[in-house]
């Protein structure tokens, strides 16, 4: 088959099952408004890799008109978080007026408040205008189900996605030798709950657990002061933001990765931990925590709620150390978020929509067969 994913930039977070959908054989064109952001550069991102993929960067009004009417009538195109700018709005109508197939990659917005409120209006005007012709939603997580179903989108319509990551090489060992190392990695941000994982983290016993909090942001300064306000400066360390591999190491390290996000329309630090095998606690208010479905794999906590994440610091903080074995089932089971079994995934999906074939259930929410389950022993 024939796709053409419309972005904002090349995303990272997509680009693994796009190489790999690419590689299998089907015709995969990315057009992004840019190749990556100022910002984005500065919190570390690269432009990724989309190996056989065609890329189109920054095309013009002409362009855009171009790449649609030239592409094949059966091309599908999937609008992936452009369809709100100037680039995607184009690209969504001329896809109606020339009858083309279109389908939406979609976060959750944020849905609290007054302006989470507009923004359901906005999603729900859009479901009884264009969104009425849209052959399918790939909504991130649960959560993403759910906010598109408010908006009165059918179910029959509806696909739960993720975003996808980069395998992860195993490079580094945990060096904690008797006490838990809990890590944060992303910006400092009231979004992002850093003050809620302070308090909670405040709230346990004083037997050495550890606290790495990574990254930085226009709260870093204030959350050092309220860290000092709670007592916990001399257990909590402040890592200076680095690249993904460093990233990745020091998830390695960690025992517990931990996202308390106030809201999070996915939270790629999920996918990331998972395949660097460290468990992880995160809120209700991540998509992402649709991929916590083994108890082993983490925790999911009330969003906002100090006492329901302290509740999990302790629990995780009392198992001690993660081992090797522990590391190796959750890679293991990772695979499933990898990009070659997303990339199947979706053209599952493309053939239930398209051709009528049985809709495909997401990888990560197929039942784990008894010998998944049982109970480790300390042997890999």
């Amino acid at each position: 088959m024939t796709f053409v994913f419309w972005q904002n930039i090349l995303s990272p977070h997509q680009a693994p099952f796009l190489r790999c959908l690419a590689d299998s054989g089907h015709e995969v064109t990315v057009v992004a408004a840019e190749a990556m952001t100022s910002d984005r550069l500065a919190l570390g991102w690269n432009v990724p890799d989309l190996g056989q993929a065609h890329v189109v960067i920054g095309p013009d009004a002409a362009k855009t008109h171009h790449l649609i009417e030239s592409s094949p009538k059966e091309a599908v195109h999937v609008m992936a978080g452009a369809r709100w700018y100037p680039l995607g709005n184009q690209a969504v109508r001329q896809c109606m007026a020339s009858g083309r197939r279109v389908g939406v990659m979609s976060e959750t917005p944020d849905p609290r408040g007054l302006s989470g409120l507009g923004r359901w209006g906005k999603y729900t005007l859009e479901r009884f205008t264009r969104g009425g012709r849209y052959d399918f939603v790939l909504a991130m997580g649960e959560i993403g189900i759910r906010w598109f179903r408010r908006c009165a989108y059918p179910d029959r319509r509806l696909f739960p996605f993720t975003y996808v990551t980069e395998t992860a090489t195993p490079a580094a060992t945990n060096d904690s030798a008797t006490a838990p190392v809990f890590l944060y990695a992303g910006r400092f941000i009231r979004l992002k709950g850093l003050d809620l994982l302070l308090r909670a983290f405040a709230a346990l016993p004083l037997d050495g657990t550890k606290l790495r909090l990574l990254g930085d942001g226009p709260e870093k300064q204030r959350l050092q002061n309220y860290a000092q306000e709670l007592g916990v400066q001399n257990r909590v360390t402040w890592l200076a933001k680095t690249d993904a591999a460093g990233v990745q190491i020091e998830m390695e390290r960690a025992d517990v990765t931990l996202l308390p996000s106030h809201h999070d329309g996915w939270g790629a630090v999920v996918n990331e931990s998972l395949m660097a095998g460290t468990p992880v606690i995160c809120s209700t208010a991540c998509g992402a925590g649709e991929l916590i479905r083994q108890p082993w794999l983490g925790t999911v906590f009330h969003s906002g709620r100090v006492d329901d994440l302290a509740n999990a610091l302790r629990h995780w903080g009392d198992l001690g150390p993660r081992s090797l074995a522990e590391r190796i089932r959750i890679r293991n089971w990772a695979s499933c978020i990898s990009g070659q079994v997303v990339a199947d995934y979706f053209a599952a999906i493309m053939d239930h929509v398209y051709s009528g074939s049985a809709r495909p259930v997401a990888p990560w929410r197929i039942p784990l067969r008894s010998a998944d389950v049982r109970p480790l022993t300390s042997d890999p």
